[in-house]
């Protein structure tokens, strides 16, 4: 009898779990970022295959709660490929950043960094385009000691809510760095 039960709830997993990862895959493709409910949205973007989220916890400050920088391919059953830091700290802790004047609009940029590599989010809107026109960028610089190794543009729809006020609120200095925004 304690066989033929067994055979009968692996047959309903069996037939009823493919459906489910189905299911969970087709709503995670879907997905705006890797930010979970609990989470705020920093900033949020597709990069080809790929993509970046910075969350912050609801309660974060620059004493409290956490920021963390997440990038990998939404959709997939496994793991995210990079999670910095692994561990919860207040956001000053974790990153630097700033927001920057620009003609015809402003940016902010905000970098994580294990060294030797450093992972920097950012977006901006300024007179990039022909004859001046307001255009709008945004993505992520790679830098291995200081030095540009990849870029990844945001394509598609950003998320966030990167601005001065955030960078307040959250206590986040450029401590001495700075960022050149690539064309």
């Amino acid at each position: 009898m304690v066989s033929s039960v067994g055979r009968w709830i692996a047959a309903i997993l069996t037939a009823t779990l493919p459906a489910a990862a189905a299911t969970a895959q087709t709503t995670n493709t879907a997905q705006a970022s890797f930010c979970t409910s609990v989470e705020s949205v920093v900033v949020a973007c597709r990069t080809g295959g790929k993509m970046v989220s910075v969350c912050a916890s609801k309660a974060a400050g620059p004493n409290s709660g956490y920021l963390q920088y997440r990038f990998g391919q939404p959709g997939s059953t496994e793991p995210i490929e990079l999670v910095l830091p692994e561990y919860h700290l207040p956001p000053p802790k974790v990153a630097t950043g700033e927001s920057v004047p620009f003609s015809g609009g402003g940016g902010s940029w905000l970098r994580f960094a294990r060294a030797p590599v450093a992972y920097t989010v950012y977006s901006g809107v300024g007179k990039w385009g022909p004859n001046g026109e307001v255009r709008a960028k945004g993505g992520i610089v790679v830098e291995r000691q200081g030095k540009a190794i990849a870029t990844l543009k945001c394509a598609g729809e950003r998320i966030g809510e990167l601005g001065p006020d955030w960078f307040e609120r959250m206590g986040i200095k450029t401590n001495g760095q700075d960022f050149d925004f690539p064309d």
